[in-house]
């Protein structure tokens, strides 16, 4: 049977986990074999008893009881997203593993449960989906971000039939030029064209430009948001194209 402290062996390092990566450990515990949930239903207070006497806490008693707290907190992050449930016979004290919860199974599974939920497939355009996305997950969130407005630049590019110099927002100016751009709607007021272009040549020169030339420090959400935004553009290229042909 899979142990906690197999997975972690040090408690302050336990401890330092936030909720769902502990949680995700714990599943691993609970649907590994021979488990107790494996065997039906499992109780937090006799579980935390047991793993409590797993770990050597240095002389810290206030350490032993922050892992139990850690615990109880992983325990309560897996049932509200659905991968434990009480009980709903006669001990609605003990609690059992999802359908969810098996599908996940383990550490893995939470870890790609994150992350679809944090940079879902269906938000983006196929071609940041095999370039850019795998790169966020990674955290590397300045490199995902460059290769997706770099993928825009390249499929203006193609799309406009352009070569190899035209790069960036003159590019980008070119491509969608309200009036002679080859990518521009006529069949929108010439304002709306002037927009979608400044749009275009704002995205490339704000997101594309910077990281080309210097370390880009990127947070997480901002990274998601501007993939993201890459995606829409990329799909009004496609639409575009479509139109075209």
């Amino acid at each position: 049977m899979t142990t906690l402290i197999q997975l972690v062996p040090d408690a302050q390092t336990l401890v330092d986990l936030q909720p769902s990566e502990l949680g995700a450990y714990l599943l691993e515990v609970l649907t590994g074999p021979n488990s107790p949930a494996q065997q039906g239903m499992v109780h937090l207070g006799n579980y935390v008893n047991r793993v409590e006497g797993e770990y050597d806490y240095r002389g810290r008693r206030e350490l032993q009881q922050e892992l139990a707290n850690s615990i109880s907190a992983a325990w309560n992050w897996l049932k509200v997203n659905g991968l434990l449930c009480s009980d709903t016979g006669a001990n609605p004290a003990f609690d059992r593993v999802t359908k969810l919860g098996r599908q996940v199974a383990d550490a893995n599974g939470v870890r790609a449960m994150l992350s679809e939920e944090l940079l879902p497939s269906a938000f983006l355009h196929p071609t940041l989906l095999r370039d850019a996305r795998p790169l966020f997950m990674q955290g590397r969130f300045d490199t995902a971000v460059f290769e997706a407005f770099k993928a825009l630049e390249v499929t203006t590019r193609a799309a406009g039939n352009y070569g190899a110099d035209r790069i960036g927002v003159p590019l980008m100016s070119a491509a969608f030029h309200p009036d002679e751009g080859p990518l521009t709607d006529r069949t929108l007021e010439r304002g709306e064209r002037v927009a979608l272009m400044s749009l275009m040549t704002g995205a490339i020169g704000s997101y594309k430009n910077p990281a080309s030339h210097r370390k880009v420090e990127i947070q997480r959400d901002e990274a998601r948001e501007m993939l993201i935004l890459a995606s829409h553009l990329l799909k009004i290229i496609d639409a575009r194209m479509a139109a075209i042909q």
